[in-house]
């Protein structure tokens, strides 16, 4: 089960379940709720998936914390809230919290768990222990100073609510009671007075004010530990992006249903392998391997005998819906695993499953390439993965996607990488023929798709020659296709995305919606050597986290982030894995074509000033650590473990300023363009400014 919090405040309980909303009443009868006062939300330690809102008004404040306490013996659910005295007078304050038939998930949230009301049928209060239905209890840290309740034919009036009958036993044939439990403390000019509650899925136990700030002191805790496998250190003014790269791999944790790697708890409440995918990509690099793990051997027992990979799962079983990016995605889970693993044994594991994955997408494609698409009008169909809705721009009709044959064109690469692992000599010669007329054929389709509709960019799909760069920027990550793309179509791809997103944050083009999914391109800038775009738009990005102290995007954003409408899952676990994505490129990333790693693509010209460190990353070719460290007349960089990449590290110094000397153990090192050569590791490297 997952709570939910509001940014206003409220609490959901459980998924569909009902909120418990904060009042607070003044002595002079002064009622105030979200509506009055100044809303701010925050994340304890700036990152922690411990998540508060605070409300500021002239004569009180009032902080709402919540955790989520998952040790599996002590499963609950955890709330405290801390009233001060913000008047230079002793003042009496009623902290009313109202129990409400209705989800903090609003109306306007359809998918999967439909947002809105929340039936209440039965209260009853006992002591500091209410019972809202067969649900299980919520123990109060006090017994409150008045309770109350009324039907749903009285009314949702708070002021009636206040004033209904005393609460003990209250069933509800329409099955939408209130409640409104009031909590009266009077506290001296400055005092704080703090009230909490739990709600055990297991056996109840008392929730004293005491017991609930440990638990949730231990919950942080415990998250610090987690989130802090990989470190990075950066200039002051670059925290948020440290600290979103934190919190979004506990979205991706946190969103889980036991080894089910899900978007979303509430509209997403299902396991896609495509976001699956992404989400393994940045676990393992963030060092959670056993829950990668956990997810790549669960879905594995859901593929169709035929070696069909499903699109999704959820309790009732794999979706059979035809989504052609599914069957490379499995493949790419596996090997992306084993590569920071290098458990044979996985790979041992899912060896026949490969091979039943792969000779399917093998026959899908060869059902592209008969007469009918060698015809003028359709050759530029030739060798493709067949149509499919895998791409949610295309549910209207199915459609040859680009996103699909980048997606292919990945497994088949993996695929030989997981053969030649194991020494399956005779699938790696078979397979490697596949894979190479695949990719010759890709590239003549996207060439030939080009003049078909007559464009300058890369379609997002050959039968539509639309332009979808997010759909397009798989080609490069995690595809590593960059050096067989066509240059021309997919410069201008990119270049075309740039100026409209220029256009769209300096309000010169209307925009009604965007997916953070656009992250990506973030990334593709690095990959492409402009690591100056890729910041620009991460800026615009960083302007749109609903809200912006709990480092997190709606799926869909909105130019007024209160319009009523879907906005899909917040946090939403593979919008999180697209940012983990881009932003640990912007550290380091491998490069397929020479097996290189390369740092330093994304860093700023401006973090030089106070230096980069980074810690723990992991990488297909080891664990990457270094660091910057400025000196009087320049740099030294530190790179002290050894690594096992082929072409060496790359160091792709910054800006447009003239590359500084680099020695190492008092032998210069060279440069090709702006990336430094470093072929022998553990290093230390001195970089002087040129005089």
């Amino acid at each position: 089960q997952t709570g939910l919090m509001s940014e206003d405040g409220a609490i959901e309980l459980h998924r569909g379940g009902y909120s418990i909303e904060p009042v607070v009443l003044l002595d002079d009868a002064t009622r105030a709720t979200w509506a009055d006062v100044h809303l701010t939300q925050h994340l304890r330690d700036g990152y922690l998936p411990v998540p508060s809102v605070h409300w500021q008004h002239a004569a009180f404040s009032l902080t709402v914390e919540a955790a989520a306490d998952g040790i599996r013996d002590q499963t609950q659910l955890l709330a405290r809230y801390q009233l001060r005295n913000n008047d230079n007078r002793p003042r009496t304050f009623t902290l009313l919290l109202a129990v409400r038939p209705w989800q903090v998930n609003p109306p306007q949230q359809f998918l999967a768990t439909p947002g809105g009301a929340s039936p209440i049928d039965r209260l009853n209060l006992s002591g500091a222990t209410l019972t809202v239905n067969s649900r299980p209890p919520v123990i109060f840290s006090s017994i409150p100073t008045r309770a109350s309740a009324q039907p749903f034919e009285a009314g949702l009036n708070l002021d009636a609510l206040m004033h209904a009958t005393p609460l003990t036993t209250m069933r509800d044939a329409q099955r939408h009671a209130s409640a409104a439990l009031q909590f009266r403390v009077t506290l001296a000019p400055g005092a704080t007075h703090t009230i909490a509650w739990a709600s055990p899925l297991d056996s109840p136990r008392a929730a004293t004010v005491a017991a609930v700030d440990a638990r949730i002191d231990m919950i942080a805790q415990h998250w610090r530990q987690r989130l802090n496998r990989v470190k990075v250190k950066l200039p002051t003014e670059s925290q948020a992006l440290v600290d979103t790269l934190r919190t979004s791999l506990a979205h991706i944790l946190i969103s889980r249903d036991g080894p089910a790697l899900r978007p979303g708890t509430r509209a997403y409440a299902r396991s896609w392998v495509r976001d699956g995918a992404m989400m393994v990509a940045g676990l393992v690099r963030t060092g959670e391997t056993g829950v990668a793990r956990e997810f790549v051997d669960w879905y594995a027992t859901y593929i169709f005998a035929s070696g069909k990979v499903p699109c999704c799962v959820d309790p009732r079983g794999a979706d059979p819906v035809v989504e052609n990016d599914s069957h490379g995605q499995f493949i790419f889970m596996v090997a992306e695993l084993w590569r920071h693993t290098h458990d044979r044994a996985s790979l041992e594991r899912h060896w026949p499953a490969i091979k039943r994955v792969l000779a399917w997408q093998e026959a899908l494609r060869q059902t592209e390439r008969g007469d009918n698409n060698r015809s003028h009008d359709r050759k530029h169909l030739f060798g493709l993965m067949p149509p499919s809705i895998s791409h949610e721009g295309y549910a209207d009709k199915p459609a040859y996607s680009y996103w699909d044959n980048f997606w292919a064109l990945r497994g088949y690469k993996d695929a030989v990488q997981i053969a030649g692992a194991l020494q399956r000599d005779t699938e790696v010669a078979r397979w490697s023929a596949w894979r190479d007329e695949y990719s010759r054929e890709l590239i003549v389709s996207l060439v030939a798709t080009a003049a078909h509709h007559r464009i300058e960019y890369l379609a997002g799909a050959a039968d539509r020659g639309d332009f979808d760069p997010t759909s397009t920027t798989i080609a490069l990550s995690p595809g590593n296709a960059e050096t067989i793309l066509p240059n021309k179509l997919l410069a201008a791809t990119f270049e075309r995305y740039w100026q409209e997103t220029l256009a769209r944050a300096a309000g010169g083009r209307e925009w009604k919606d965007y997916t953070p999914y656009e992250w990506r391109n973030v990334s593709a800038f690095v990959r492409l050597g402009s690591a100056e775009r890729a910041h620009a738009i991460a800026a615009f990005f960083f302007k749109h986290q609903r809200p912006p102290g709990w480092n997190q995007w709606a799926e869909v954003v909105l130019p007024n982030p209160r319009e009523v409408r879907f906005l899909g899952d917040m946090p939403h676990a593979w919008v999180s894995s697209d940012y983990i994505g881009a932003t640990l490129d912007l550290f380091a990333y491998e490069r397929e074509f020479d097996e290189a790693l390369v740092i330093g693509a994304g860093w700023k010209s401006a973090w030089l000033r106070d230096g980069i460190e980074v810690a723990g990353l992991s990488t297909a070719y080891g664990v990457l650590d270094y660091q910057l460290t400025p000196t009087a007349d320049g740099w030294t960089l530190l790179l002290p473990r050894s690594l096992e990449a082929r072409g060496g590290v790359r160091l792709r110094w910054p800006g447009n300023a003239q590359t500084p000397h680099a020695v190492s153990n008092g032998q210069p090192l060279m440069w090709e363009g702006r990336e430094l050569i470093i072929s022998k590791l553990p290093a230390s490297i001195v970089l002087s400014r040129p005089q």
